[in-house]
């Protein structure tokens, strides 16, 4: 009877096609077939997910799990809490795994008692380029970090993370009061930082996230992502927390001008919703959305007008 060492956990609704890529990845690992498992929690897609995964054929172990629309937090705790293996690996359905994968988190996950690891994902710069093109990616983390150096806890990035089933659980989980865009990877990377427990930088553990995000989505995302980072920060109300969530007095006075300002903020729209906007525009417009989400964010939590 063999034994599970590794469970990849995976919370997905309704990305079907995408999923399909990133299983039949994660089916062709390097290592041997019997140690690792791949878990998909269903956050009740509408697209055919399950059919999909039923008419599947893999090598490792698949566990299929549906549950009701609670959010991604809710869905990788369930696939954590349901896995066999006493090492978590965190992707996501739209990140596609190169065949060492699970390998590399493997290693490193052995050789250290208590550590997280955190992967090298890329983005395509362009989704419909050529996809094999080394020019076509771009490393999500930009940053110039040697192999197993130690990395600040706001790298607890779930796009490609592994770590020890036992300290996830002793962290309490992802909190699953964020249903929104953004934050619930990092809020308990903090709580693990506050544990003592380090994330190292594993580059030769990498995926490719395909997923192109058009305009409207992103200034969605920022103004979801603020409403996320007013529940970190009313979770963990210290210095830290607000500076990093972008809440420092330049930063909210020139939010501040915006606010008041209806020309200048209306000026720096149109300028960011060019054909060819300058970068200059589009930051301050992403920003302004940002935090007028944490300030929705606030009143709502809060009961606040």
């Amino acid at each position: 009877m063999y034994k599970v060492v590794v469970s990849v956990v995976i919370g997905t609704y309704n990305q079907k096609e995408v999923l399909r890529k990133t299983l039949r990845s994660l089916f062709e690992q390097s290592i041997a077939y019997d140690l690792y498992e791949v878990i998909v929690v269903d956050s009740s897609s509408t697209d055919g997910t399950e059919e999909m995964i039923r008419s599947l054929n893999p090598h490792c172990d698949l566990e299929y799990i549906k549950q009701p629309n609670l959010g991604k937090g809710a869905a990788r705790n369930r696939g954590i809490k349901e896995a066999k293996g006493d090492i978590i690996i965190i992707t996501d359905a739209d990140i596609i795994a190169n065949d060492r994968l699970v390998e590399e988190h493997l290693l490193i996950q052995t050789k250290y008692k208590n550590v997280i690891t955190e992967g090298l994902e890329y983005n395509f710069k362009n989704i419909k380029g050529n996809l094999k093109d080394p020019n076509n990616l771009e490393p999500y983390i930009k940053e110039k970090i040697k192999p197993l150096q130690k990395i600040r806890w706001s790298y607890f990035l779930t796009g490609n993370l592994g770590a020890k089933k036992k300290t996830l659980l002793e962290a309490g989980l992802f909190d699953e009061d964020f249903t929104g865009y953004g934050w619930e990877d990092i809020e308990l990377g903090y709580r693990i930082h506050k544990m003592g427990v380090p994330i190292i930088y594993l580059p030769t553990a990498i995926n490719y996230h395909y997923h192109p995000v058009s305009d409207e989505e992103t200034v969605n995302r920022k103004y979801n992502m603020g409403k996320s980072a007013a529940r970190f920060y009313l979770k963990h109300p210290n210095f830290e927390i607000k500076m990093f969530l972008g809440l420092n007095p330049l930063a909210m006075f020139i939010f501040r001008i915006m606010t008041k300002s209806k020309f200048f903020r209306d000026l720096v729209f149109k300028k960011a919703n060019l054909k060819k906007p300058k970068r200059f525009y589009t930051y301050l417009m992403h920003e302004y959305v940002y935090r007028t989400g944490i300030m929705d964010g606030i009143k709502e939590l809060t009961g606040t007008k």
